[in-house]
């Protein structure tokens, strides 16, 4: 590859990164309560870098495991990540997004997450991400309490003596 074509393609990435600085500015998005139904954010072109991350805002009205499926019909992104972080500002977790996506989805899933909770999602593009008709799907799913064996055990020899205990008295 000639010295000139490596140049001229650095100077072009860096024209559109910093005509799209001078443009553009981080996104805020409110997603509100996501226990009330799935929520969908549908852009059909994006050019980012690194300074300009999506920020998707929710809270939760009871303890939940929430997912976000991101697809697009082509994206590339060089560093791009996809984190959740709480009110205070602490990241919980942070995810990858392929160095390349074509026509597939990728599924984050954040597990357990606490009610009352404002969070924050936060897309970044990292180096460079170019994504042609990318879709971003967010759904909680209520987190129902399943019991342990031991609870069941516990139980159950507690019934167990109750019924000896009834059995000694009216037999």
């Amino acid at each position: 590859m000639k010295v000139s074509n490596v140049l001229g393609s650095m100077a072009l990435i860096s024209a559109i990164s910093f005509s799209h600085q001078a443009f553009a500015t981080t996104n805020v998005t409110d997603l509100a309560d996501l226990n009330a139904g799935p929520v969908v954010d549908q852009s059909l072109l994006q050019v980012g870098a690194f300074w300009l991350p999506d920020l998707y805002t929710f809270d939760l009205s009871s303890d939940s495991t929430v997912t976000v499926d991101f697809k697009a019909l082509l994206g590339i992104g060089v560093g791009s990540t996809f984190s959740l972080y709480n009110s205070s500002n602490t990241l919980i977790t942070s995810y990858n997004i392929p160095l390349l996506t074509f026509g597939a989805t990728t599924t984050f899933t954040f597990i357990d997450l606490a009610a009352g909770n404002d969070y924050v999602f936060k897309f970044n593009p990292g180096a460079l991400n170019v994504t042609l008709s990318n879709k971003l799907t967010f759904t909680a799913h209520e987190t129902v309490p399943v019991p342990e064996p031991e609870s069941n055990a516990l139980m159950l020899v507690g019934l167990g003596i109750i019924g000896l205990i009834a059995r000694r008295k009216f037999a």
